[in-house]
């Protein structure tokens, strides 16, 4: 801490003017102590060379040659501790605190009351009641003063000025810096323009060149700002924030607004009143919303809105101007180079580059690559359609629809519908579930959800849900009577089940190859090679494979003849 405020700080909250004092005894002890070794230098220095003292000095001088010249530490050692620190460890003495030094003289009765000369520097004291210290240059012009005065302490000096009467009044100047503190106020000066003023707790100011800041907290306020930044809260409603070029503003609930200088854009907002307006100078656009209208512009669009009834915007889009307004509920009309359109309660009408439209409650009409006409849409008894393209014509006449073209025609009614294309086939349904179809390869016959019946090529299947399934072709079939009869053939052969007995019959060259089973009674079959026969599937059975023979008696198989060899030649188990 600086002498400046460190002295009265100390003299004036403790008033230790007698430890105040023991220092300076102390320090001028110190400084005595080193005038009188300056003097005992002096007196060897001047000593004629024939007198004791030259010898001694001689031979000191003598014995610092002998030892050679001191080894300067290295700097980059981390136990050298660099110049101008080593004086002020431990000390709270500031190097601005430059101690007299020189000859001293002292009168009086010291601490007490006493009046000491070190060098330029003379200080006397009274204690408790009156301390001062004058400093005076090689001129012998003062240039420091400080006083002590009970609880009144003062100093004078090139860079310093402090006036103090602890606790009521604290004056003190640094340089170009000027502080007034008179609790609770603090009112303070300096360069550049810069100053403070606080009255605690209730008021912070300040303005510095590089910012400054505004604080009253019972008002909920409170304010910073700096080159890059700001923020400002008024009130706890009010607010103010900067960022670079963008800045926002507002009074909550009331209004809101900002801008940004760099991006050229900038908005404001009043709820209470619906308002609200932006704009981007940059894009050339803007929007403004009060109450129920709205209106926006920019280089290719303007919007001008009343809600809810008027609504118009015109422009470019797609290359090419445009004009749209919607009254509601009167109409809407809008239009372009290639386009127009227009809506009312009772015509519509449209126009583009592939046709027109026109729409009334009870005749309507599109004239374009093809033909429309309606009578209607609210009662359609009347349309007729044509296709110039295609050359297909269709008619409505109430409840009947035809249509016809060179490959197909087609008729629909509620309760019958015909649709044929010639050389391919035709299908007919009549109500509710009837449908017939055929073609060149087959026919198909459905009562839905029942009967299903039909053949196609060499394929065919006839369905009486849920009983009845059959399902073929030229090389397989497959019949089911749902529960009690299922029959499934292909080229490998047929597999019947008809309740608890089971017919299988393999297709073979060489002869008969079927079995029998008549579950859980009897089993018979017959193969090119052999026959066998069970009784309740082996309690006693007999079976032949060529020259081999086996017998089944209580499930136990028993073989008559030698087993036939496996095919590594070793007789088979």
């Amino acid at each position: 801490m600086n002498r400046t405020v460190l002295f009265p700080a100390i003299a004036i909250a403790a008033g230790l003017a007698l430890p105040l004092a023991a220092r300076v005894h102390a320090d001028d002890a110190a400084a005595g102590s080193g005038s009188a070794s300056s003097g005992s230098a002096s007196a060897s220095s001047a000593a004629p060379p024939g007198s004791a003292s030259a010898p001694a000095s001689a031979a000191a001088s003598a014995s610092a040659s002998a030892k050679g010249p001191a080894k300067k530490p290295s700097e980059d050692d981390p136990l050298v501790i660099p110049e101008g620190v080593k004086p002020v460890i431990g000390s709270n003495v500031s190097p601005e605190d430059n101690r007299p030094s020189g000859a001293v003289s002292r009168t009086g009765l010291f601490p007490l009351a006493y009046k000491q000369r070190i060098g330029n520097e003379i200080t006397s004291a009274i204690f408790p009641f009156y301390y001062e210290r004058r400093a005076f240059d090689d001129a012998q012009k003062l240039v420091d003063r400080e006083s002590f005065y009970g609880l009144y302490y003062r100093r004078r000096s090139a860079r310093f000025d402090v006036d103090a009467a602890f606790p009521l009044f604290l004056r003190w100047r640094d340089d170009q810096t000027t502080t007034t503190v008179v609790p609770p106020v603090l009112w303070r000066d300096g360069p550049n323009g810069e100053w403070h003023r606080w009255l605690a707790p209730l008021f912070f100011a300040s303005s510095q060149p590089d910012g400054g800041y505004l604080h009253i907290p019972a008002l909920l306020t409170f304010s910073h700002h700096n080159p890059k930044s700001a923020f400002s809260l008024i009130g706890g409603l009010g607010f103010y924030d900067r960022t670079g070029k963008d800045v926002d503003w507002g009074l909550v609930p009331l209004v809101f607004g900002g801008n940004n200088s760099e991006k050229l854009t900038s908005y404001f907002l009043i709820p209470p009143l619906l308002t609200y307006h932006s704009e981007n100078k940059d894009a050339g656009a803007s929007t403004t919303w009060v109450g129920p209208v709205l209106y926006k512009s920019s280089p290719k669009k303007t919007v001008f809105d009343l809600f809810p009834l008027l609504f118009h915007n015109h422009g470019i889009a797609e290359g090419e101007g445009y004009t749209s307004t919607t009254l509601l509920p009167l109409f809407h009309y809008s239009r372009s180079a290639t386009k127009s359109l227009i809506v009312t309660p009772v015509f519509g009408s449209a126009k583009d580059d592939e046709g027109e439209t026109t729409i009334t409650p009870f005749y309507s009409r599109y004239r374009g690559r093809t033909r429309l006409d309606l009578a209607g849409p609210i009662i359609p008894l009347f349309a007729h359609y044509v296709d110039p393209d295609a050359y297909r014509e269709s008619y409505l006449f109430g409840p009947v629809y035809t249509s016809s073209d060179p490959t197909r025609f087609s008729v629909i009614t509620p309760l019958f519908a015909h649709f044929a294309e010639r050389g391919v086939g035709r299908t007919t349904w009549v109500f509710p579930t009837f449908t017939h179809t055929t073609d060149k390869d087959g026919w198909s016959f459905n009562l839905h959800p029942l009967i299903y019946t039909a053949k196609s090529g060499d394929t065919w299947h006839d369905v009486v849900a849920p009983i009845w399934w059959d399902f073929g072709s030229a090389k397989k079939r497959s019949t089911v009577l749902f529960p009690v009869f299922w029959r499934f053939r292909d080229e490998e052969g047929t597999t019947q089940v008809a309740l608890n007995t089971v017919w299988i019959d393999r297709k073979s060259s060489r002869g008969a190859n079927w079995d029998f089973y008549f579950l859980p009674v009897f089993h018979v079959g017959d193969s090119p090679n052999g026959s066998a026969w069970d009784f309740l599937f082996g309690f006693v059975g007999y079976k032949r494979e060529g020259t081999y023979k086996q017998l089944k008696l209580l499930w136990i198989p028993i073989d008559l003849t030698k087993p036939p060899p496996t095919s590594t030649g070793a007789p088979a188990k």
